[in-house]
């Protein structure tokens, strides 16, 4: 199914009302077709990384990685693995800074690094980008644009649900009441040292998803289900 015309929803905005900095960004889409999109930032680690990709086979999800460059170079082997297993990677600049602290040549240097750090090691040229930590202004979306990245943001974050509570799973089921079909999730498979609750509640957030009948996919595939998208 083709992208219809119409706009994305923006947590605590009107529809067509993108905050600024993120025109043309995608944080979910509208979609009849119970999909959700599971997106993983930080990555590539050793650590974390396997584990994520066992459970996605597990549970026989898919999703996108969006991976920082020096990562990806230090673990080609982990970039070939996640793409081996049916999923796909995103830019996430060279080595994560706040970009809209920077000045636009710097960003352009971060993103542009990013990406050919993917391309170096082999994998596909990325066709999304997602800025370090949702920070963004302006700037950040035109660079973003002119190097022909579709920005893909979130709109439900497993750490935000469960690093700062004892009872994850009480945690994991709010976020699960707050899913719709469209929906786009951001979880870790990198970053901050340790990503143990990331990894102890995957399997619960995977585990619900499907007994609600969701399919994951990766961005790509909910974009093409997508009936609505905001450009």
């Amino acid at each position: 199914m083709g992208f219809g015309v119409a706009a994305l929803v923006w947590p605590g905005q009107p529809a067509g009302t993108a905050p600024a900095g993120r025109k043309g960004a995608v944080v979910r889409v509208e979609t009849k077709q119970r999909l959700v999109a599971l997106t993983f930032d930080d990555g590539p680690d050793p650590r974390w990384t396997p584990k994520v990709l066992e459970l996605l086979r597990q549970y026989h999800a898919h999703a996108t990685f969006f991976e920082v460059g020096l990562n990806v170079t230090a673990h080609a082997d982990l970039v070939h693995a996640v793409l081996a297993d049916g999923n796909e990677v995103g830019d996430h600049t060279w080595d994560h800074p706040d970009l809209e602290l920077m000045s636009a040549p710097q960003v352009d240097q971060e993103i542009t690094a990013g990406a050919e750090a993917i391309s170096r090691v082999g994998a596909p040229a990325p066709k999304y980008f997602r800025p370090p930590k949702g920070l963004t202004d302006e700037a950040v979306g035109v660079l973003a644009n002119a190097n022909r990245y579709r920005t893909i943001f979130w709109d439900l974050c497993l750490e935000r649900f469960v690093d700062h509570t004892p009872d994850m799973p009480d945690a994991v089921l709010d976020l699960l009441t707050r899913v719709k079909p469209g929906s786009i999730i951001l979880a870790h498979d990198g970053g901050i040292p340790d990503r143990t609750k990331t990894l102890k509640t995957l399997p619960m957030l995977l585990q619900g998803l499907k007994a609600r009948g969701y399919k994951m996919v990766d961005v790509s595939q909910l974009l093409k289900a997508a009936e609505h998208l905001n450009r």
